[in-house]
């Protein structure tokens, strides 16, 4: 989990790869080559020995874009204490580090996936960082359904949190999403006698969120 090692499943992945029928089809000649699942040469062919560091490349994209940093907290190739001290020591956005101004910080959520602990969240001015617990280098591998979580999360709402209100559980939520599908069901019934008794159609449906602000969670791929 550490990072040192890849996933096991790589030997299955490396003996499909370099099947005579799969090289074949993708017009790869065996003789030649074979696959596999870390090359030195085109890992050198890729490195920009003279790149600038992320610290000084990160500010002018936090201007233009959002961002999203994470880490597994087992991580020992990219560990998450370098990362967070490079954050809390970049200054972006007019601001250094989580700084938000007048003497407050950038708060640290709680960050729950399927009403499990998942790590924690932070955001400031178009940056997101998020801690994955029990998780190393390779986090999709570790938490697969949190990562998808994690990437449904940042592209489909915004990663703001504004408020500050006390975050009702799981209980409560479905309790919540219980009354709204009879209210909604009450609603569709009356359009749809409306609709009869009119003959036209007229139907708009508008998504449902709710957003907690002390807990982030997620479950079945919807923001709540």
């Amino acid at each position: 989990m550490c990072g040192m090692n890849g996933p096991s499943e790589l030997e299955y992945v490396s003996a499909y790869l370099n099947r005579q029928d799969v090289m074949s089809s993708i017009h790869i000649n065996g003789k030649k080559s074979q696959w596999k699942d870390f090359t030195e040469s085109v890992q050198n062919a890729f490195q920009a020995f003279n790149s600038k560091p992320s610290i000084d490349i990160l500010p002018d994209l936090l201007e233009q874009i959002p961002i999203l940093i994470y880490h597994g907290e087992y991580d020992l190739v990219c560990n998450h204490w370098a990362a967070e001290n490079m954050l809390d020591n970049m200054t972006w956005n007019g601001e250094s580090g989580f700084d938000l101004g007048n003497g407050k910080v950038a708060p640290i959520y709680a960050w729950i996936v399927d009403g499990e602990s998942a790590g924690y969240i932070r955001y400031a001015r178009n940056l997101t960082y998020i801690l994955f617990y029990n998780a190393g280098h390779m986090v999709p591998y570790d938490q697969a359904r949190r990562s998808q979580a994690m990437l449904h999360q940042f592209i489909q709402l915004n990663l703001t949190y504004p408020n500050n209100q006390i975050g009702t559980n799981r209980k409560s939520n479905y309790a919540i999403s219980i009354v709204f599908t009879v209210i909604v069901s009450i609603i569709v019934v009356i359009g749809a006698i409306w609709l009869f008794i009119l003959k036209q159609q007229s139907t708009t449906y508008s998504p449902f969120k709710i957003i907690n602000d002390e807990f982030v969670t997620f479950e079945d791929d919807v923001l709540v």
